[in-house]
């Protein structure tokens, strides 16, 4: 099969444009040359394919066709053109589509949609995309249910294996529900009335003439209103109609409206082969006498080899976003898209970049020359603004102009003294409660940190970006364009491009780069926006947080670029969005992280908490930091990298939630349709005991391999399945029920943080600071004083013991086994850190230590009494760093703003 890249070369669209659309109320116009924002439909639409380098097109034409032909030739010569007469439906205009192509002899690929649809570019990339990835024989594109979608178009049901069987009708669906709920009150036995009838019919076909149109012979029984004889009901379900099948199969209607959850707006992609073979196949063997197109669905599925093998995979490519295709057929469904393709242009041109400059006020954009004159001049507006970043501290004031003299010299030898240019400032971060939890719609906890990363950028007029350091021994200059790194090829998903040969082999060649983080951000953001050229910058940096110590230093590399690029290309993003893509963006280096880091970097406030929530992102509470306590972070001086074996350690426990949380999902049905991330186990929510979440943790195996996982889920996970393994190397081993149980608990102790700051609980907060880093724990002290690797257990046993303390009538025992009390078993420490951990927690005035960041060396993190910190610092330095000969590396922390720009 051919990749992605050469599919839309080779391929005819065929575009069925011989409607009237009479619903439209114009006779003058046919419906696919109605304007969409000026732009006649059917033009439009071909201008979207030929974006996607699609290049050969044959139009059905039919009612007013010279007015089509005269529309889209005008703008698009060379387009080919058949008539159909008369017009008996879309699967006739398909057969007067596939006699043309066989005369020409035409042997390639078919895509076969609607000349009267909005397409998206989006949604032909992810059509191909679906296609290539599915090893698909026929490929079509389903989109959500919206109320728009779902009143107009068939649904797409996917049996359990994939294959897509049939293009099932809203009213079929309906229709089925109805019956199976008249058929639950026959088999009881009870009586039944006209009344009852017709409020079961009315609870799924609301609109009369719909009724009668869907069910005559229930309406006609029930038309009486009084008792109905359960024989003629029963006989009446006996007909056809009422007892719908798929593939040889009868389902109920909620089995259907499951397993039919996409909606079908149209779009069909096969080998011409497929193409003839389908449409030869269909008839109007009908009450109305036409041909249907989506009968192409049902009677390429049921065809078998001589084995009974499917002949065909005919497979369904789900997209998120039902406003990718949107079909008109009356002026107030074109008016929605009149609309939305309004409001989306307009929402465009906030966002793209002014040609000239860039829209700073004079405070946050001079040059070079001007920046160093006001340091020298300490005038009030500086000293506000160091006020306000940093707090009432004149000794991190002075070191941050040092600070910021050394980034401006840095840049002005580099690139010019008289460049205008902005400084941006992003703070390291420490999260004093939820790890490895912000993608599992988790909360975080925390407060950024005076220790950052300082960025002077300036704009350029290409779109290269050249990044050099204040180090530049240690880091070497950075240039890229950004076009030339976009490559050639059009992604039709950020996560295409970033697991994509291309750029797999780009950060594989510059591996642990800091630029990476650079390219990040730039290559998120002009990805975001394909339709402006996001231009180039300079930039210097300098950076004072301990580099792989778990303190985000990389992530703020990523959250200074993102800024600076944005400020300067003028684009309005909400807080959000910008998370986001600093999160998204961050994928490009090969982890698969979610956006907690950033988030923390970017909202941190002086002297403040921050609860953030995800999934989605909102920040849920600010609060101050407890006054008596203070966070010391301490460096283990063990290098936590995000490259070769420690990124593969990562994203090994990213998979164990996927496939874990999916395996759970499989075989406790009872909650499979409530639980959409990990985060809704919770027995509050559920309204189920905390020992049934335990149950349903005993399903999921303690430890499995890749081929566990291949042999457990069923096939239709095989492409999350293998997008999870194309993350990592393969470990000897994936600890599932580990870290569910650990994401779980931590989830809740995220959720305890605030509430126990409040209440100034604070030492009962650092108890659930050790638990946690437990989650983490690789490493025990033995009887020798050194510490000896563990394994994890969370077998059977360790569940039934749970059980057992949670059916006791011990309070100590019943508290022991609560869910927020669980370590689980994450495994992402390492024995110094351990060490450390136990140094710190033996100190007198500790409330607790972790682990800080994502773990795999780098720092703690503790809190303790503001008199204990010189103790604890003693402590850490006579038993860790002297008797390694390692520098004491115990710093309190002052939590600073977020990041953002200088302003004075």
């Amino acid at each position: 099969m051919e990749g992605n890249r050469n599919i839309p070369e080779q391929t005819m669209v065929v575009l069925l444009a011989a409607g009237k659309g009479t619903r439209m109320g114009r006779s003058d116009t046919v419906k696919v040359c109605f304007e969409i924002d000026a732009v006649p439909a059917i033009n439009r639409q071909i201008s979207v394919f030929k974006r996607r380098k699609f290049s050969r097109f044959l139009v059905v034409v039919g009612a007013m066709a010279d007015q089509v032909l005269e529309t889209v030739s005008k703008e698009h010569p060379g387009v080919l053109f058949v008539h159909q007469e008369p017009q008996l439906g879309t699967g006739h205009a398909a057969k007067i589509a596939v006699e043309a192509l066989q005369s020409i002899g035409y042997k390639g690929y078919v895509l076969v949609t609607m000349g009267d649809k909005y397409i998206e570019d989006e949604a032909l990339g992810a059509l191909v995309d679906g296609y290539v990835k599915q090893r698909a024989d026929m490929a079509l594109l389903t989109i959500p249910k919206t109320q728009f979608t779902e009143a107009s178009a068939g649904r797409v049901f996917v049996a359990e294996d994939g294959q897509a069987l049939d293009i099932v009708e809203k009213v079929d669906i309906a229709r089925q529900m109805i019956v199976d709920d008249l058929r639950g009150i026959l088999s009881k036995g009870a009586p039944i009335t006209g009344r009852e009838v017709m409020a079961i019919v009315a609870r799924h076909i609301s609109r009369p003439e719909k009724q009668e149109a869907a069910v005559a012979e229930l309406v006609a029984l029930a038309r009486s209103g009084g008792k109905i004889d359960p024989k003629k009901l029963d006989q009446a379900l006996q007909a056809e109609k009422y007892n719908l099948e798929i593939g040889g199969k009868r389902y109920v209607g909620r089995q259907i409206d499951k397993l039919a959850a996409g909606v079908n707006p149209s779009l069909y992609l096969m080998h011409s082969d497929v193409f003839y073979q389908g449409v030869g196949m269909i008839r109007g063997d009908n009450a109305q006498g036409e041909f249907y197109i989506t009968d192409m669905v049902r009677l390429l599925a049921g065809v078998r080899d001589l084995g009974g093998v499917p002949r065909y995979r005919v497979r369904a490519v789900a997209v998120e976003h039902p406003q990718w295709v949107q079909s008109f057929n009356s002026p107030d469904e074109l008016l929605v898209i009149q609309d939305y393709v309004r409001k989306k242009r307009l929402e465009g041109r906030k966002t793209r970049a002014a040609a000239s400059r860039p829209r700073l006020k004079p405070t946050q954009y001079v040059t070079v020359a001007q920046w160093l004159a006001k340091l020298d001049a300490g005038r009030p507006a500086m000293k506000r603004w160091l006020r306000t970043i940093y707090g009432p501290h004149e000794d991190l004031h002075q070191q941050k102009c040092k600070d910021l003299r050394c980034v401006l010299e840095c840049y002005g030898k580099r690139f010019g003294m008289d460049e205008k240019v902005c400084i941006v400032r992003a703070p390291g971060r420490v999260n004093l409660m939820g790890r490895h939890v912000d993608h599992r719609g988790g909360m975080t906890n925390f407060l950024a940190i005076d220790r950052e990363t300082l960025a002077v950028v300036g704009l350029r007029r290409d779109d290269k970006v050249v990044a050099v350091n204040t180090q530049p021994r240690k880091y070497k200059q950075v240039k890229f364009s950004i076009s030339e790194l976009m490559g050639r090829m059009g992604w039709s998903d950020w996560i295409d491009f970033v697991n994509s040969d291309w750029v797999r082999n780009i950060v594989y060649l510059s591996a642990g780069n800091w630029g990476n983080y650079i390219k990040a951000a730039f290559l998120r953001l002009q990805h975001r926006f394909q339709d402006v050229r996001v231009r180039g910058v300079n930039i210097a940096l300098a950076g004072n947080i301990p580099i792989a110590a778990g303190l985000s230093s990389s992530s703020t590399i990523v959250v200074a670029a993102l800024q600076s690029a944005i400020a300067l290309n003028n684009f309005d993003l909400t807080s959000q969005q910008f998370i986001d893509l600093c999160g998204e963006g961050e994928w490009f280096v090969g982890s698969r992280g979610g956006a907690g880091d950033h988030a923390a970097i970017y909202l941190g406030q002086r002297g403040k908490i921050a609860q953030v929530g995800y999934l989605p992102f909102r920040v849920e509470k600010m609060i101050d930091a407890p006054a008596d306590y203070q966070v010391v972070i301490a460096n283990s001086h063990v290098k936590a990298a995000k490259s070769a074996s420690a990124r593969d350690e990562f994203n090994s426990r990213i998979a164990s939630y996927n496939l874990g949380m999916t395996l759970l999902k499989q075989r406790c049905p009872e909650i499979a349709g409530t639980v959409e991330h990990l985060r809704d186990i919770d027995p509050d929510k559920l309204g189920y005991p905390t020992s049934d979440v335990y149950r349903w943790l005993m399903r999921v195996p303690e430890k499995m391999t890749r081929t566990d996982f291949r042999v457990m889920l069923s096939k239709e996970h095989q492409q999350l399945m293998e997008s999870c393994f194309a993350t990592h190397a393969e470990p000897a081993i994936y600890h599932p029920r580990g870290v569910l149980l650990f994401g779980i608990a931590e989830i809740l102790r995220s959720r305890m943080c605030v509430e126990l700051f409040e209440a100034g609980r604070v030492e009962e907060f650092g108890g659930l600071m050790k638990i946690s880093h437990d989650g983490d724990r690789v490493s025990r002290s033995g009887a020798d004083g050194e510490y000896h690797r563990v394994e994890s257990d969370l077998g059977d046993e360790y569940i039934q013991r749970l059980l057992g303390d949670l059916a006791s009538e011990s309070p100590q025992r019943v508290l022991r086994a609560q869910l927020f009390m669980q370590p689980g078993a994450y495994l992402c420490s390492t024995p110094e850190i351990d060490r450390m951990v136990d140094i710190a927690c033996r100190t007198p005035g500790v409330a607790g230590a972790q682990i800080a960041g994502a773990g795999l060396g780098g720092c703690i993190m503790v809190l303790a009494r503001q008199e204990s910190v010189p103790a604890l610092r003693r402590a850490l330095t006579q038993d860790y760093y002297r008797p390694r000969g390692l520098d004491p590396a115990a710093l309190p922390c002052v939590a600073v703003e977020g990041a953002g720009l200088a302003e004075f």
